[in-house]
């Protein structure tokens, strides 16, 4: 059976195996082979993922808003954007501190009804809006072994992360020209991690182009939403328990960057 997550912590077991090797066999070597080399690497950049948002699309949008007749599309993947700071521990091993973007929405539903007064005559006609994002922000710690060339520099990556997930659901109300509008926040944290293969090309010295494609295994907790009430959880309407529902954004990405070596 495929287990993402148990590949991910084998890789990053290899890397960090590489790193404390590297590491020492330097620190052993009293001769200077190679000429002296840039330490840092600042990199950044964006591109695109996709997510498994199992809880979200089931408990949310194909339950709680097709109940209140408002049809939203499924949140399956969305944009990255990422930055991270390198240090070269040896001319093949970097160790890197970073911090991973994550979005995803679904489509803004409607659903128009019509309430009737006397006489079963129509007496106003309504029109609810509904809508949900979801965002990740991870702090990360990377691993990576190079294998640097002439003009590229080829690198196995892998990290661990902490996620910082946020859900919001906004609704809106409209009738005879007024609006009322509605907006729940709801948190959630975990503990990820994620494996990556990638290349820079370099244009110079200092300045590289480069793309990376990996996979991520990025969840949070149950979402929560501690307000005066007490504690909800996504789903809960006037009496109804609710749902242990979490934010789920693992799965493939690409990325494409810039970086600068110094």
């Amino acid at each position: 059976m495929f287990r993402p997550k148990v590949i991910l912590h084998t890789v990053l077991f290899i890397l960090i195996g590489s790193f404390l090797y590297s590491a020492q066999s330097d620190a052993q070597s009293k001769e200077v082979i190679n000429p002296p080399q840039k330490k840092f690497e600042i990199s950044f950049g964006g591109g695109w993922g996709l997510y498994n948002m199992r809880d979200i699309n089931k408990h949310y949008i194909d339950e709680l808003a097709e109940l209140g007749g408002i049809s939203c599309g499924h949140i399956n993947n969305g944009p990255n954007i990422f930055g991270e700071v390198g240090y070269f521990v040896s001319p093949n091993v970097s160790a890197s501190l970073g911090i991973t973007y994550l979005n995803g929405a679904s489509g803004k539903g409607e659903n128009m009804f019509i309430a009737y007064g006397y006489e079963n005559q129509p007496a106003d006609t309504f029109l609810e809006e509904g809508s949900l994002t979801t965002t990740l922000v991870a702090p990360e710690l990377k691993v990576k072994y190079h294998f640097p060339f002439e003009k590229t520099d080829l690198f196995l990556s892998g990290g661990v992360a902490w996620c910082f997930g946020k859900c919001v659901l906004k609704s809106t109300l409209k009738a005879q020209g007024e609006s009322v509008s509605g907006k729940s926040l709801f948190t959630a944290q975990g503990i990820g991690s994620l494996a990556s293969t990638g290349a820079w090309y370099n244009l110079n010295k200092t300045i590289s182009l480069g793309a990376e494609v990996g996979f991520r295994y990025f969840v949070t907790g149950d979402l929560k939403d501690k307000d005066k009430d007490g504690e909800r959880k996504v789903g809960t309407t006037g009496s109804f328990t609710g749902y242990k529902t979490n934010l789920d954004f693992s799965g493939p990405f690409i990325l494409g960057g810039l970086r600068l070596k110094l």
